[in-house]
């Protein structure tokens, strides 16, 4: 994903669908992205539109950032874009080469443009656009002028498809002595053929090699990415681990009707098995019994994958939930580099991933509280892994989180002088579940009680993360219910493997709410 480097320049593939800035606190564009995984503080001197991918270029330094607007201005950068149209040029009468230098909003802008010979997949046709400067779309804007519209691109013209079909292909910088290129993405050339085909190829496009760089486990396809198929795959290490909602789908059918699929998505990322695991529900919540289905080699009954260097236990085939949730990768990351001496309260902590990273990286102790003791046993073992099972900085309590909160709340109504307050609390609780001594639990119901009971127990300046699966649920009301509670939150971006989709239901939400006291943003806390 990182194409070239210097002291003062670096060059990314950009996936379509990311933004090269985030728009709003929370929101993780590539300038983000590389600061909260990579370390690499980066300063925008040309954006790429959300939906372009290919060659980014950024400054370093604040120095080079101000050397680059005179590049801009002098000309003597050169960036190629290859975009795939419906339109042949030839058809309106243009020759193979021609320009355009229509001014874009009262400023000059000028663009040459190549009709590709070959001919494009499925009837498409394909062309190359030079720019020494950017505009605002400039190239989408000049190619929809010249009467070839990028395809995907509504906005201008183009046709209907699952991307903008956009994509910067080299960059030319004064100072480097080499083109930097980025290779085509793969929807390009499966642009016109099988959809499902092409909806895998779209899914590439969208993470390219950007979640590898930090983990070895993240999601090739999210649900709604593929059509027809009701179905999310995740990759861990060698193997994939394929969860089906498609209730006509049964046990018999599963590898027939997966089984390309996968097989597509192994053949990139080098897997050595699959497991296909259906997830039913009936209208009461309640999981139904499902299947399990491994094709070729079988999983072994604990898999160790790594997240930026800490260390997790997982299980593929043998219980409901692998044991690590990475829909909330970004979120542990922002948690890890916010942790240092600082005390967590890790809520329904499940196989206590957020505690572990949390101590990993300095925190003073961590509290993860859960009902299940298999769940906290596998905590603890996921702290072994990492070396962390010695010095006491793991606390593993077996209780209704609710009951803790209560807890809690009495000893610091009792023993205000000497109550610490916690510094760090992450709430992440299942959309519905059913305890022994608690009763029935619903997300959407108690997610205020819960809001009001953390702030109530976070220090000035602390921070608090609050997430849930609750698909469909009501967004809003869950931020605004936090807003009632905490002075700054801020609604963070799924992670760029679990794409917001077009028409389809938002099922991972993550919100970062602090407390005065403290002016750290939360991309200032990772």
């Amino acid at each position: 994903m990182i194409l070239y480097q210097d002291n003062d320049w670096l060059a990314v593939d950009k996936p379509t669908g990311l933004a090269t800035h985030g728009g709003h606190p929370g929101e993780t564009g590539a300038v983000e992205w590389l600061a909260l995984h990579l370390g690499l503080d980066a300063f925008v001197v040309s954006r790429l539109d959300v939906g372009t991918s290919g060659v980014l270029w950024l400054a370093r330094t604040r120095a080079a950032s101000a050397r680059a607007q005179a590049i801009h201005e002098e000309g003597a950068a050169l960036k190629t874009y290859v975009f795939l149209s419906a339109a042949d040029s030839r058809a309106r009468g243009l020759p193979d080469t021609w320009t355009r230098d229509d001014p874009l909003d009262d400023r000059p802008a000028r663009t040459t443009f190549h009709r590709d010979p070959a001919p494009g997949p499925g009837g498409l046709v394909r062309y190359t656009a030079e720019i020494t400067r950017g505009r605002r779309h400039q190239v989408r804007r000049h190619a929809a002028l010249g009467g070839v519209p990028v395809l995907g691109d509504a906005e201008h013209g183009g046709a209907p498809a699952g991307r903008l079909y956009l994509h910067c292909a080299k960059v030319r910088w004064p100072g480097v002595d080499h083109e930097v290129e980025a290779p085509l993405p793969p929807s390009f050339a499966a642009a016109a053929g099988d959809a499902w085909l092409r909806d895998v190829a779209l899914c590439r496009d969208r993470r390219g090699a950007w979640p590898g760089q930090v983990a070895d486990c993240w999601r090739a396809v999210h649900r709604g990415e593929v059509a027809g198929l009701d179905v999310a795959v995740d990759v861990y290490g060698p193997w994939l681990r394929a969860l089906c909602w498609d209730p006509a789908l049964e046990e018999h059918e599963a590898a027939a009707r997966l089984g390309p699929l996968l097989e597509a998505i192994g053949a990139h990322t080098g897997a050595r098995g699959a497991v296909i695991r259906s997830h039913r529900q009936n209208p009461h919540q309640e999981s139904l019994p499902g299947y399990t289905v491994v094709i070729g080699d079988p999983p072994p009954a604990r898999l160790v994958v790594a997240e930026h260097g800490v260390r997790y236990g997982v299980d593929l085939a043998g219980a409901p939930h692998p044991g690590l949730f990475l829909d909330q990768r970004d979120a542990r990351r922002r948690v890890a580099l916010a942790a240092r001496g600082r005390r967590l309260a890790n809520l329904f902590a499940f196989t206590c991933s957020f505690s572990t990273v949390a101590v990993a990286h300095g925190a003073e102790v961590a509290f993860s509280v859960d009902t299940a003791r298999g769940c906290l046993r596998d905590g603890a073992d996921n702290f072994a892994l990492n070396g962390l099972d010695q010095g006491g900085r793991g606390k593993f309590i077996q209780e209704d989180a609710r009951r803790w909160l209560a807890r809690q709340q009495r000893a610091q109504a009792e023993r205000p002088d000497t109550f610490r307050p916690l510094d760090l609390v992450v709430c992440d609780p299942p959309v519905f579940s059913s305890v022994k001594e608690g009763g029935r639990f619903s997300v959407a119901r108690e997610w205020g009680a819960l809001a009001a009971a953390v702030a109530g127990l976070l220090a000035p300046g602390g921070v608090a993360v609050f997430a849930n699966n609750h698909r469909g649920g009501d967004h809003v009301r869950y931020r605004d219910e936090l807003r009632e509670h905490f002075d700054h939150v801020d609604d963070l971006r799924p992670p760029l493997d679990f794409p917001l989709l077009p028409d389809q239901p938002r099922d991972v939400r993550t919100f970062w709410c602090r407390r005065d006291g403290d002016n750290a943003t939360p991309d200032q806390r990772g």
